[in-house]
């Protein structure tokens, strides 16, 4: 009997101190999350240096871990099949995957030589990228999202069925000049054009249209006015085209296949991390990027 208080005694300890050490991991998460909240919103405001050092102080409290094997397998075996226009006129100069640690989630970064519409905004990139949530077995695609200009698109069961075709990894159309990426099935999906969109002339707004109509608006705007600050001192040096100058249908025609497989096996830009912004900007890129949505979803910690 005296054997038993003392076994259920110890165990009493034992659930105190697991409860003791995972009350202070959350704190520490907590922490790190304020301080990355605010290295996202210096980096907004482009306040650089005060943003890295917030993302330093984030990571310092919850480092990222370079990928086990088996979690390189599952970054490789969902990364997305690129395919653009054969007229792109900006390459895809780097790629980084953040694989979050308590949730079956993976974020791909795709970063652009630039966007055809924002020469003057600083960026030396066109930061874009795409979400997968995976099977608990690791085997197969669960959810795709993609982002699309501020918006956030979950590719249907087309876009699924395109991947289980494929080996599981999904197809990703990117827009010409402008990198907004689409999922397999995208021409009937709903999206409300905002006042704000370059192309606003082109289609109404406030209110849903298919992304078909929305893609129609933008192939006018580029083939008949051309891009944003058309004269712009920068672009017209590098020799960025003025206008697009094919038809509707070359608008469209994805078919020139990016892998960014080749990217990553070069520069093995991948980590175990909740945090996206602050790993890219600590961990990857020696150039400035625009930060995007984190997680298409809140996930778990």
């Amino acid at each position: 009997m005296k054997n038993m208080h003392v076994l259920c005694r110890a165990a009493l300890c034992l659930c105190s101190l697991v409860l003791f050490f995972a009350d202070i991991g959350r704190a520490q998460i907590d922490a790190a999350e304020d301080h990355h909240r605010r290295g996202v919103d210096y980096h907004n405001r482009r306040s650089l240096d005060d943003a890295s050092r917030e993302y330093a102080r984030a990571l310092a409290l919850d480092p990222p871990r370079d990928p086990s094997a088996e979690q390189w397998r599952i970054i490789r075996r969902f990364a997305p099949r690129i395919y653009t226009t054969p007229t792109e006129f900006f390459p895809l100069k780097d790629f980084a995957v953040i694989l979050h640690p308590a949730a079956r989630r993976i974020a791909y970064h795709l970063f652009w030589e630039d966007d055809i519409d924002f020469p003057e905004d600083n960026d030396p990139c066109d930061h874009e990228l795409m979400w997968v949530q995976y099977s608990p077995d690791g085997r197969s695609l669960e959810k795709i999202w993609t982002y699309f200009h501020g918006r956030i698109l979950e590719g249907g069961e087309a876009a699924l069925a395109d991947a289980r075709r494929n080996n599981q990894r999904p197809r990703i159309d990117v827009q010409w000049g402008k990198h907004g990426s689409l999922p397999v099935g995208w021409a009937e999906m709903p999206i409300t054009a905002d006042a704000g969109d370059a192309e606003r002339r082109y289609y109404p707004t406030g209110r849903q249209i298919t992304l078909k109509e929305y893609q129609e608006g933008t192939y006018r705007k580029l083939s008949e006015e051309g891009r944003r600050l058309i004269d712009d001192p920068i672009a017209e040096r590098l020799g960025w085209p003025r206008r697009f100058t094919g038809a509707w249908d070359d608008f469209v025609n994805y078919s020139r296949l990016i892998d960014p497989l080749e990217l990553l096996d070069k520069k093995k830009m991948a980590k175990v991390t909740r945090f996206n912004s602050a790993t890219i900007n600590r961990h990857f890129l020696t150039y400035n990027f625009r930060p995007k949505t984190e997680w298409p979803e809140r996930v778990l910690r």
